[in-house]
């Protein structure tokens, strides 16, 4: 019976999640109601340090009925409460079903009315809060990996054990959050002085870059979700690891993407950093630097060049040394190779081509999305200058880059 009931729990909570047809819960202050409420939640503790099963579960039956919800006992203190009474397959539902409105983003703001993925808490900041976090802390990620543990090694069924193992790779770099530090931090960018309707995001999830080497890390996720449906296709955890099969091929999608981004990013354009040398010029010889701006696939170089003609000229001020500004398009780009025409304008004209080859490219970062290239360059430049004699000059340049696109 006790086993219907939950997967009944768990079945309209997914429905629920789904449609965010969920009511806000009505703030309470600090009416008479409130006050009887706080009564209750210290009787509840009591019952908890003397581990009497039956006085907890009535307790808490009072505080989830009483018409304010989790403004009375939060999802969170359920369940801590759960794990403390032993009560592993009621804290692994509780779980999932908080789990999934989080991901569905199926709570309700108070504010907004909007649907949100902030959760709501209870509105005391009593001794069973204090009690509760010191005996279940699944603020630490390695506390609710040992919570989780406990349920795969204890005497669940299969199923349930099964699905604990599952969400402990799933979850690997996931805890919970309680409303602790609510309003005694006033850097919170999330704190709130009515302590009777807080709302806060209950799962904090990351992936580490250890995790995240290469796409084989959300297959491996994704094999073993669908492994876990294959097993048990009628699961009431099913319509959360549909979700969660979803999801990590999004994450798939996102990290290839990011690590290949040359594939659609040719011509996103960006800035860098240019040194070349003249190798071979009937000007004598000299350098360049540069500064160069893309936008698309139009090419913007500020150059700063020195070379001295003072070798094969037969006078001494025949030498350029100064800024030029070269226009380019970039006609041809890969992965590994650039090939961009350019042309600069008055005293020295300058028309030429440059072919660049990219020995190192880098990921796309995580949370801003730029990343950065390694290239060698060869130049040609036809040259005219009417400070070099009027004459039509050829030269020929090796030169690296450092790109930020």
């Amino acid at each position: 019976m006790r086993k219907i009931f939950l997967f009944v729990l768990l079945l309209n909570v997914f429905v629920l999640a789904e449609s965010c047809d969920i009511k806000p819960l009505p703030p309470f202050l600090d009416s008479p109601e409130k006050q009887a409420l706080a009564k209750v939640r210290d009787s509840l503790l009591i019952s908890l340090q003397a581990q009497d099963s039956n006085e907890v579960f009535r307790y808490v039956d009072v505080l989830r009925n009483s018409g304010y919800g989790e403004r009375a006992l939060d999802n969170y203190e359920l369940i801590q409460i759960y794990f403390l009474m032993n009560q592993y397959d009621s804290a692994l539902v509780t779980l999932v079903r908080e789990h999934y409105r989080f991901i569905n983003d199926s709570y309700v703001d108070d504010e907004s009315g909007c649907c949100s993925d902030n959760a709501p808490y209870s509105a005391y900041d009593d001794k069973l809060v204090v009690y509760l976090n010191k005996k279940i802390d699944l603020t630490k990620k390695a506390n609710f990996q040992n919570q989780l543990k406990r349920i795969s090694d204890g005497t669940a069924k299969l199923e349930y054990r099964d699905f604990a193992n599952l969400l402990k790779i799933i979850l690997k770099n996931t805890n919970l959050r309680d409303k602790h530090k609510y309003c005694d931090a006033s850097h919170d960018w999330n704190c709130q002085d009515n302590r009777d309707a807080v709302q806060r995001v209950r799962f904090l999830e990351y992936y580490t870059t250890d995790d995240v080497k290469d796409t084989l890390f959300f297959d491996s996720l994704i094999e073993k979700l669908i492994a876990f449906q294959n097993k048990y296709p009628e699961s009431e955890f099913k319509p959360w690891v549909m979700k969660q099969v979803e999801t990590k091929k999004v994450s798939r999608e996102f990290d290839f993407k990011r690590r290949h981004y040359y594939r659609e990013r040719f011509y996103t354009g960006g800035i860098g950093g240019e040194a070349f040398i003249l190798l071979d010029s009937e000007l004598g010889e000299g350098y360049e630097l540069n500064i160069a701006l893309q936008y698309k696939r139009f090419m913007l170089t500020f150059s700063y060049s020195f070379l001295d003609c003072s070798v094969n000229c037969q006078e001494r001020k025949n030498k350029f040394d100064g800024w030029l500004f070269l226009l380019g398009w970039d006609v041809f780009e890969t992965k590994w190779f650039k090939i961009a025409p350019f042309i600069g304008f008055y005293d020295p004209y300058v028309t030429g081509l440059q072919l660049e080859f990219r020995p190192w490219i880098s990921e796309l970062g995580r949370d801003v999305p730029i990343g950065g290239y390694l290239s060698f360059k060869a130049k040609y430049e036809l040259r005219y200058a009417n400070r070099f004699e009027e004459k039509i000059r050829n030269n020929f340049f090796l030169g690296v880059g450092f790109h930020i696109w």
